[in-house]
């Protein structure tokens, strides 16, 4: 009998939780939705990209595909980081610091290094090496005289 309570006041309290959620959850605007759509693209472009590189270092995709879907796969990225740096950009009002989300800075240092990664590519097969390194991780292209330059 006792448990037989329980169990409908914990369903009570469940089906209570459900219908007042949306008052009790801030809904994201229409800004933050987009935001959201435009991370996940940027995410799975960046995957996409991976196995790019892994289909074509195995030998699975010719060069003329590789070159093609890589320069496609690359402006799409391109477009959706333009779109969420516009969006950053855009009038946010802001929060105290009690408010801020520990995993807010950890994409945007995530962010930072994406487009540092970026911005050194290597000369011969365009793929990205950290400012250090001396040879290219994916053809083995000597980066020292590159890097100092």
């Amino acid at each position: 009998m006792l448990g037989l309570a329980t169990i409908s006041f914990v369903l009570l309290l469940a089906v209570v939780y459900f219908i007042a959620r949306p008052w009790l959850v801030p809904q994201l605007e229409g800004s933050g939705v987009r935001a959201v759509e435009l991370r996940d693209q940027r995410d799975r472009l960046a995957a996409t990209l991976t196995d790019l590189d892994m289909e074509f270092s195995t030998g699975k995709l010719a060069v003329e595909d590789y070159e093609s879907q890589r320069e496609q796969r690359e402006q799409e990225l391109e477009v959706a980081e333009s779109e969420l740096d516009e969006l950053a950009g855009e009038d946010v009002p802001a929060s105290s610091e009690d408010d801020a989300d520990p995993d807010d800075e950890l994409e945007r240092l995530i962010a930072a290094r994406r487009r540092e990664l970026a911005q050194t590519a290597c000369p011969s097969c365009g793929a990205p090496h950290d400012p250090d390194d001396r040879f290219c991780r994916t053809c083995g292209t000597e980066l020292s005289e590159v890097t100092s330059t």
